[in-house]
């Protein structure tokens, strides 16, 4: 946490480093033959650019090559399809059968290719895809804007840090177009996001450290846990009690990817700020970082927030929320904000019983319960991200009392106070 050496790098709107006037291609491909002669095909075709390295761009196409049990290849084309509108797809694989060719045709693949691979068969296929496309990759078409990513970092453990990003990931994603969100534990000591959505996931962050040249769009859909409102989950897979540890290098790659396909990253980064913990707030767009009026959370939150400025974090980017909050703290708050030189961002009420309901039984608070003062919290924080926060309730109403922004000139009230 001393360490002064490190600068935060900014993060551009585009972050893919490849030029936008060549369609991408990339290669989800087991076989190396396979794959081989598929590189070599498109090195060979003018217009057309071979993915190559740690680009976390959207593909303009994607050739993947069918597994062992087709409906996964099937599921996986589906749910690739929706994130990247625009994007292509080819499949290539040695079984040639006229229900696989179908069904492959039916979740949205454009061409099947049979091995073993001709040449001409190949370059025509792209050459097809070439003319259904417009020279210009279109942003929008493949390639998307890149999304938000909000980090939420504890000032100190146990002031919610999961629950605030788990909530918030619920009320985005309830919110209005159904923007995609994923949802992604950056913890290695003691993520327990899971349990927050009732979950059992197969896969985590460890199967992408275990190879990191495995990474792609293919892959990284194939580790993602999907709930039932549709947010995509990525385990952290570590915990003090485990061996190995996350590098920065590979949440860089995946955060990039994933920002790349999602409109939203929810990022829970814990409370430890190690080297890879710095690697995702980087990253952020906006880093949170929690906290609540207790005092010895207040003296961790104040060393956080003097670190975070100290390695050269525009202050822009830092968001203060303040968890468990009660109205008859407003005098307090003011005194905390001034020892934190800090302006709360965002204040949740507080509602232990609907929130240790919600954390029970493994769903949203905006689920459990709906008409509470903190779901309502939370529906508003996910709208000022977008422009879309209501204004407070009308002063003397119930819900209005409950309000924590009313009369007060907090930076993310609705009514721009």
């Amino acid at each position: 946490m001393k360490d002064k050496s490190w600068k935060p790098k900014r993060i551009g709107a585009d972050s893919s480093g490849a030029s936008s006037d060549v369609p991408v291609i990339e290669l989800s491909i087991r076989s190396q033959e396979c794959k081989a002669t598929l590189e070599s095909i498109i090195r060979e075709t003018d217009g057309v650019q071979l993915k190559d390295g740690p680009d976390p761009g959207v593909p303009a196409l994607m050739i993947m090559e069918l597994e062992d049990t087709p409906e996964d290849t099937f599921s996986l084309i589906r749910e690739m399809m929706k994130l990247n509108k625009g994007m292509e797809i080819f499949l290539t694989a040695a079984r040639l059968e006229s229900n696989i060719l179908l069904e492959a045709m039916r979740a949205g693949a454009k061409e099947f290719l049979a091995q073993p691979l001709q040449k001409q068969e190949v370059s025509d296929a792209i050459m097809r895809f070439l003319d259904r496309s417009t020279a210009p990759v279109r942003q929008g078409d493949g390639q998307r804007a890149a999304g938000k990513v909000l980090a939420f970092f504890g000032g100190k453990g146990g002031v919610g840090t999961t629950s605030i990003a788990v909530n918030l990931a619920a009320a985005i994603k309830k919110g209005p177009n159904n923007p995609s969100v994923a949802l992604v534990d950056v913890n290695q000591h003691g993520g327990d996001l899971p349990l927050y959505l009732d979950l059992q996931p197969n896969h985590s962050f460890r199967d992408i450290a275990t190879d990191l040249s495995r990474l792609d769009q293919a892959f990284l859909i194939r580790v993602l846990t999907k709930t039932e409102l549709g947010i995509q989950v990525l385990p952290s897979g570590y915990d003090d009690l485990s061996t190995g540890r996350l590098s920065p290098d590979c949440v860089e790659a995946t955060l990039r990817l994933l920002q790349s396909s999602f409109d939203y990253v929810i990022l829970d980064c814990g409370h430890v700020l190690d080297l890879t913990t710095k690697k995702a707030l980087e990253l952020a767009t906006l880093i949170m970082v929690t906290s609540t009026l207790m005092v010895p959370v207040v003296h961790r939150t104040k060393r956080i927030l003097e670190l975070l400025r100290g390695s050269g974090f525009p202050a822009e980017k830092i968001r203060l929320v303040m968890n468990r909050f009660l109205s008859a703290e407003q005098d307090v708050l003011k005194e905390t904000e001034d020892i934190l030189k800090q302006k709360a961002f965002w204040l949740l009420p507080n509602d232990y019983p609907s929130a240790s309901q919600a954390v029970n039984s493994g769903k949203p608070l905006i689920d459990v319960a709906p008409r509470s003062a903190v779901a309502q919290s939370y529906r508003d924080l996910a709208g000022s991200f977008d422009g879309q926060a209501k204004k407070p309730a009308s002063k003397g109403s119930l819900a209005g009392w409950l309000n924590p922004f009313k009369g007060r000139n907090v930076q993310s009230s609705p009514s721009g106070a």
